[in-house]
């Protein structure tokens, strides 16, 4: 369990994480800042704070990118504060019906590939698409109307080859390929792919993988 006081002690406000979070390119406030996150964190550890709804939607809106964590020159474990204090949020409000859904999806490989194929078939419905990708038409769990989405691959990464691809020589390699690249830019497994073949690999592509998160 983290000190949330010693991390924000830590903190020497230097504003190099700034400009590199997600969240504050949207959203530019001192508070939903990583510094900021961290000022709340100790606040609410001091019971200054209330883990109210506004809280909550605050220490939620994080993407835990990272990117804050990667230029700190304290390397403050900013994602991981926050993921703690996301533990008490979902003792004290419980967890959303469609994140349940969601995350009961990526524990049953079967599943995420039947509501990924309904997805791509079903696709215009709900969203449009564009050059960069796929926007709601109306407002979604979870997703607003008019957010950029990624897009949905007819066919899955892993259901798109053999598990075991022979190649000239004896070197092997295996691919674990991330839910993302498996539904939505398949185009950088089958890049993978391509290149380990050109390069003589022996390629295994386990069927029977889980989501890494």
């Amino acid at each position: 369990m983290f000190e949330f006081t010693k991390v924000s002690d830590d903190c020497i406000k230097c504003g190099k994480c700034i400009p590199t979070c997600t969240i504050h390119q949207v959203n530019q406030d001192e508070v939903t800042s990583p510094r900021g996150f961290i000022d709340l964190l100790a606040n609410y550890q001091k019971g200054e704070l209330e883990l109210d709804k506004n809280a909550k939607d605050i220490f939620e809106s994080c993407f835990l990118c990272t990117n804050c964590v990667d230029v700190c020159p304290n390397s403050l474990p900013t994602d991981m504060v926050i993921e703690e204090v996301r533990n008490d949020i979902a003792k004290k409000f419980g967890i959303a019906w469609y994140k349940r859904v969601f995350f009961w999806l990526l524990r049953h490989r079967w599943a995420m590939d039947l509501a990924s194929k309904l997805g791509y078939v079903f696709k215009s419905c709900a969203l449009k698409s564009s050059s960069e990708g796929l926007i709601p038409r109306f407002n979604l769990p979870m997703v607003k109307k008019d957010r950029l989405l990624p897009s949905i691959a007819g066919k899955s990464f892993l259901n798109s080859y053999p598990e075991k691809i022979k190649g000239e020589n004896s070197k092997k390699v295996a691919i674990f390929i991330g839910c993302l690249a498996n539904y939505n830019y398949t185009e950088i497994g089958d890049s993978l792919v391509y290149i380990l073949k050109e390069l003589g690999f022996d390629i295994l592509i386990p069927k029977k993988q889980k989501c890494c998160a």
